[in-house]
C-alpha cells in the first residue's frame, strides 16, 4: 500500500467519524446550518479525497450524500431522521470499503449494485422533497451531476440531423456508425464529445488518455494534433497538444460525471442517428443500379418494405463492398432492419435513401430532420436556469468582469485572462450557449495577443450586458455593448440586474485592492498534529523500558564499587550520574507515556450511535449523556475497553430500561437516562455506566442462578442481596426468557469481567430495584510501566503488584493463630487470614522471623477481601517493564509475568489472584 492510500485510508476514517457524530447532532438541533455546513465541508472534502484513487463505488455514494447536504443546507430539503439513516448506512458503507482496502489493498467489484442502490437511495430523498415537479426540474439544471431526471429529460429531445451533419461523423469506420445507429434505435442517447485537456494537466495530476479510455460506453474515439507539431528538439513532452473526439452512447448525465473535474475542458454534442447515415466509397455506378432504383421506389410507394429489402440484399450481393452505391445498400438494409413501419418518419428516410442513391450523394434529410426534430430546439442543449442558478451566474460573470476591469498590468496577466476565460466557458455550458464557445475563444485570443484584457471584458459586456450598470457604478472603462442576448434560451439576466448589483459587490480590503471571494480563514494553517504509526510508538516505548532496566544497573554498579573493591569514591560518582540519568528517563517515561495517552472519548465516540439505533430496534427512547470525554488513558488501556463497554451498553438497553409504556405507568419519564461518565482518580481510570432503569432483582437473579445449577440450596438461603447482583458476571447466567442478536446467552458479562481483569482492572456493580443500574470500572492509567514490590522467601525474589498491596506489617509468631487449619491473625481489631507464599508456590522451607521473633506479612486486597501473605522480608518497590510468559511458561498461572533487573537477574511476578 503506497503512503499516499495510507493517509487516505486514515482521514477517511477521520472524516466518517465526524460525519457520523454531526449527523447525530443535528437530529437534535436540525435548524444549525454552522452545523449543517460543517457536516456538508466533511462529505465534500471525503469525496474528493476518493476521487484520487480509482474507487468508483466509493465515490458515487459520496457524490449522492454531498448532492444531497447541498439541497439540505441550501433549504430545498428538510433534515430528517430518515435523511440521517440513509445518509449513515451510506457512510457504513463507506467504511466497509475503507476496511477492505485496508485489509485486501484493493476494493472488490462486487459493490456497483449497493453503491448504486445506497445512490439511488440518497436521490430519492432530493427527489421526493424538491416539492418541484419534474417538467420544472429538468429545465433548472441540465446536465448537473445528480440530477438523472433533467439529462433524461434533455436527452429525450430528439437532436437536428442538420446540426449533426457539421460535426466530422464521416471520419468513423462505418461499421461504428452502423453500431451507433443501432444503439440509438434502441433508445441510446449519442453524444459526441470533445474533450481539449489543458496544456498543463500533467501537472495537475490528469490523465487525459486514461480518462478517455474509461468513457462510458464508447463507441468510437481519435486524437489529433491541437497545432503543427514542433520540431522535435523544441517539442515540450510535459505538454499536452492533444485534442479527443468520441462518440458515446452513454446518457449526459453519466458523462458529465465522469468528467467532472474537467468539466471546463470537454463539449457535448447530441448527434441525431439520421447523421449516421453517411455511404461512401467510389462513385461508379451503371444501368443496371437505374432499374434497381426505379422498381424501389415502386416497392416503396407500394408500400413492399419486404420486397424492398430483398431487392436490395440481391443487388448488394453483386455490388463491389467498396463502391459508394453498397455502401448505400448497407445502410437501406440496416433502415429496414430497423425502422419500424409506423414511424411517421420511415417512409421520408427511405425516400431520402433512394434519392441518394440516384444522385451520389449523402442523403438530405432536410424533410425528414423536419419531422424528428420537430419540438426540438437549435442548439444542442438548452438550458433554462432556475432564479438561483441565474443569481450565482451573474455574481460569476460579475467577478470576472471585476477581474477584467483591473488596471494593472502583473507579469501574470495572461495567466488572469486564461482563469477568466475559463469560468466564463464554465458558464456558457451552464447556459448550454455552446454556440458562443468560438465567440470565447477569439476573444481570448486577441485578449493574450494584445496582453490585455480589454477585448475579453468587450465580449464579455456583449455576451451579458445586463451586469453594465454595476459596473457603470464602479467606474470602470468599458466599450458599450447591446443590450440583447444572441440566444432566446439563455438566461435572462435583465429580469434581476438588482439582485445582480446586490450580489456582487465589488469587495475591497483596507488596503483598496480587489478581493475575489478568498476568505481570511482559507489561508493555510499549518499541522496541529503528526500522525505517528503505532509500531514506531511501541518501539520508541520498548526503548525506553529499556534504558529504565539499564538504569536501574547503576545502584547495583554503586554498591559493588564500594562494597566488593572498596572504592567509596567512585561509588559516589556513580550515584552521582544514576540521578541524572534517572531524572531524564523519567521524563522521557513521563513524555512518551503522554504520546500513548489517548481520551475516553476514542471509545465514546460509538455510542451515540449504538445507542440511538437499539433503542428504535428496541422501540424505548433512551437519552445518552457523556462525561469526562476528556479523560486520558493509555492507547491499550483505552483500546481494551471498547468491547466491554459494548457489552456493557447493550445489556443496559436491553435488560436495564423498561419500555415507555412501563416507565410512564411507573411514575418515571418516558425517556430514560444512559450516563457514561469518565474520572481520573490517582493513577487510575474510572468509568461508571448508570441508567435509571428497573434495576435488578436480587430475587430473580438467586432463582435463575439455582435453577442453572451456578449456586446450590445451602447458598441460595444464606447469600446476600449484592452478592446475588453480583452473580450476573457468572458465566451462563442471563435474565433474558429468549435469545436474540442482542442478548440471552450469557456470556456478555463474563467476558466483560475478563476483559477488565486482564488489564489490571476491577469493576463493582450496585443496582436499586426500581431505580437504576450503576456500573463501575476501575482500570490502570497505563500498563507500560508497573510498579511491584519485591519480597524475599527462601532466598528468592518475588515481585507483587502495587495496585494490590495494602500494607507490610511484621506480626509476632505468638499472635498467629490456627483456625480450621488454617492461619490467621488480628490486625487492627479485624481477623486477616493468612497464606505462607512457600506453601502457594511448593517451597519446601519455613519462613525466617527476625529478631524479634516476628514474621513478615504483606497484606493484600483481592476484590472486597484483605489477606496477608507470609514471606521472609520485604524489598524496595520498582518500576519494571512487565513481559508476559511465552512458550511452555505460559502455563503457570501463578506468575503474570518476569521482568529484567538491574542487576541481570529475572524477577518473577506473582499473579496475586490467582495463587490465592
Amino acid at each position: 500500500m503506497n503512503p499516499l492510500l495510507e493517509q487516505f485510508l486514515s482521514e477517511a476514517r477521520d472524516f466518517l467519524q465526524g460525519i457520523s457524530e454531526k449527523l447525530m447532532e443535528l437530529e437534535n438541533a436540525p435548524g444549525d446550518a454552522a452545523m449543517m455546513n460543517e457536516l456538508f465541508r466533511l462529505v465534500h472534502t471525503l469525496k474528493g479525497n476518493s476521487g484520487l484513487f480509482d474507487f468508483p463505488e466509493m465515490t458515487r455514494v459520496l457524490h449522492a450524500g454531498e448532492d444531497l447536504m447541498d439541497v439540505v443546507r441550501n433549504g430545498r430539503v428538510a433534515y430528517s431522521q430518515l435523511l440521517a439513516d440513509r445518509l449513515l448506512d451510506a457512510m457504513d458503507f463507506v467504511g466497509m470499503l475503507c476496511d477492505e482496502v485496508e485489509s485486501d489493498g484493493v476494493m472488490g467489484k462486487t459493490h456497483g449494485t449497493d453503491a448504486a442502490r445506497l445512490g439511488a437511495s440518497l436521490r430519492e430523498l432530493m427527489q421526493a422533497d424538491d416539492g418541484q415537479a419534474p417538467d420544472q426540474a429538468s429545465g433548472q439544471a441540465p446536465g448537473k451531476p445528480g440530477a438523472p431526471d433533467v439529462a433524461t429529460a434533455v436527452e429525450s429531445k430528439e437532436p437536428d440531423p442538420e446540426a449533426s451533419a457539421q460535426l466530422p461523423l464521416a471520419a468513423i469506420p462505418e461499421t461504428a456508425r452502423m453500431e451507433a445507429y443501432r444503439r440509438a434505435r434502441a433508445g441510446d442517447p449519442l453524444h459526441w464529445l470533445v474533450y481539449t485537456p489543458s496544456e498543463q494537466c500533467f501537472y495537475q495530476g490528469d490523465d487525459p488518455f486514461f480518462l478517455v479510455r474509461q468513457t462510458p460506453e464508447l463507441l468510437w474515439g481519435g486524437i489529433e494534433a491541437r497545432d503543427p507539431w514542433s520540431p522535435l528538439a523544441e517539442l515540450d513532452a510535459y505538454a499536452c497538444l492533444l485534442d479527443f473526439s468520441l462518440l458515446t452512447a452513454a446518457p449526459r448525465a453519466a458523462l458529465e460525471e465522469h468528467y467532472r473535474y474537467v468539466a471546463d475542458q470537454i463539449r457535448l454534442i447530441p448527434v441525431a442517428r439520421l447523421a449516421l447515415v453517411l455511404p461512401q466509397g467510389d462513385t461508379n455506378g451503371g444501368p443496371v443500379y437505374d432499374d434497381f432504383l426505379s422498381d424501389a421506389l415502386e416497392l416503396l410507394r407500394a408500400g413492399d418494405l419486404d420486397g424492398l429489402a430483398r431487392n436490395a440484399g440481391t443487388m448488394l450481393e453483386l455490388s463491389n463492398p467498396d463502391l459508394w452505391i453498397a455502401s448505400a445498400l448497407r445502410w437501406l438494409r440496416l433502415v429496414l432492419e430497423t425502422e419500424p413501419e409506423t414511424e411517421p418518419e420511415s417512409p421520408a428516410v427511405l425516400d431520402a435513401l433512394l434519392e441518394s442513391l440516384r444522385t451520389f450523394e449523402p442523403p438530405a434529410w432536410d424533410g425528414v430532420g423536419a419531422v424528428a426534430a420537430e419540438g426540438s430546439t437549435q442548439r444542442d442543449d438548452v438550458a433554462t436556469l432556475s432564479a438561483e442558478e441565474a443569481e450565482a451566474l451573474e455574481a460569476v460573470v460579475a467577478t470576472q468582469r471585476t477581474i477584467l476591469s483591473q488596471t494593472d498590468n502583473p507579469d501574470w496577466l495572461p495567466g488572469r485572462i486564461q482563469s477568466v476565460a475559463a469560468a466564463l466557458s464554465g458558464c456558457l455550458r451552464v447556459c448550454g450557449d455552446s454556440a458562443a464557445l468560438p465567440g470565447l475563444d477569439a476573444a481570448t485570443g486577441d485578449a493574450l495577443e494584445a496582453n490585455s484584457g480589454a477585448a475579453l471584458l468587450a465580449w464579455l459586456d456583449a455576451r451579458f450586458p445586463a451586469m453594465a450598470p454595476v459596473l457603470a457604478e464602479a467606474g470602470a472603462e468599458h466599450p458599450s455593448v447591446s443590450p440583447q442576448l444572441p440566444t432566446e434560451s439563455a438566461p435572462a439576466p435583465s429580469e434581476a440586474p438588482p439582485a445582480a448589483a446586490q450580489a456582487t459587490p465589488a469587495p475591497e480590503g483596507e488596503s483598496g485592492g480587489v478581493k475575489f471571494g478568498r476568505r481570511a480563514e482559507d489561508a493555510i494553517a499549518g499541522p496541529k498534529s503528526l500522525k505517528v504509526d503505532q509500531t514506531k510508538i511501541d518501539r520508541l516505548m520498548n526503548l525506553i523500558g529499556e534504558m529504565v532496566v539499564a538504569k536501574n544497573g547503576l545502584p547495583y554498579l554503586a554498591g559493588r564499587a564500594e562494597d566488593v573493591f572498596g572504592v567509596r569514591e567512585l561509588s559516589r560518582d556513580i550515584k552521582g550520574h544514576y540521578a541524572v540519568i534517572n531524572r531524564i528517563a523519567e521524563e522521557m517515561q513521563d513524555a512518551i507515556m503522554q504520546v500513548r495517552m489517548m481520551p475516553v472519548s476514542f471509545v465514546f465516540q460509538r455510542f451515540p450511535r449504538l445507542v440511538r439505533d437499539i433503542s428504535r430496534k428496541l422501540g424505548k427512547d433512551v437519552h445518552l449523556v457523556m462525561e469526562g470525554e476528556d479523560t486520558e488513558a493509555d492507547k491499550n488501556i483505552i483500546e481494551a475497553l471498547g468491547d466491554p463497554l459494548v457489552h456493557i451498553v447493550r445489556n443496559s438497553l436491553d435488560h436495564g430500561f423498561e419500555s415507555p409504556e412501563v416507565r410512564a405507568a411507573a411514575g418515571k419519564p418516558v425517556a430514560g437516562t444512559l450516563t457514561l461518565r469518565a474520572t481520573q482518580e490517582s493513577d487510575r481510570v474510572v468509568i461508571e455506566i448508570k441508567d435509571d432503569g428497573k434495576g435488578i432483582d436480587p430475587d430473580v437473579i438467586k432463582h435463575k442462578a439455582y435453577t442453572k445449577g451456578l449456586i446450590d440450596e445451602a447458598t441460595l438461603e444464606r447469600i446476600s442481596d449484592q452478592e446475588a447482583v453480583n452473580l450476573v458476571f457468572a458465566a451462563g447466567l442471563s435474565t433474558a426468557e429468549t435469545v436474540s442478536d442482542l442478548s440471552g446467552r450469557g456470556v456478555g458479562m463474563d467476558v466483560v469481567r475478563s476483559a477488565v481483569e486482564k488489564v489490571n482492572g476491577a469493576m463493582t456493580l450496585t443496582s436499586v430495584l426500581g431505580q437504576g443500574t450503576q456500573l463501575r470500572l476501575s482500570v490502570p492509567l497505563s500498563m507500560a510501566v508497573t510498579n511491584v514490590m519485591i519480597v524475599v522467601s527462601d532466598d528468592q525474589s518475588f515481585g507483587v503488584p502495587m495496585d494490590t498491596v495494602v500494607e507490610t506489617v511484621r506480626v509476632p509468631q505468638s499472635a498467629i493463630r490456627t483456625i480450621k487449619r488454617s492461619l490467621a491473625t488480628v490486625l487492627r481489631g479485624r481477623i486477616v487470614p493468612l497464606k505462607s507464599i512457600n506453601t502457594l508456590l511448593g517451597i519446601q522451607a519455613q519462613h525466617k522471623a527476625n529478631a524479634d521473633d516476628e514474621l513478615a506479612v504483606l497484606v493484600v486486597r483481592l476484590g472486597d477481601e484483605t489477606l496477608g501473605l507470609l514471606v521472609d522480608d520485604f524489598r524496595e518497590t520498582v518500576d519494571i517493564i512487565l513481559k508476559p510468559m511465552t512458550g511452555v511458561l505460559a502455563s503457570l498461572s501463578a506468575y503474570s509475568g518476569s521482568a529484567l533487573m538491574g542487576d541481570g537477574s529475572v524477577l518473577m511476578v506473582l499473579n496475586v489472584k490467582e495463587i490465592l
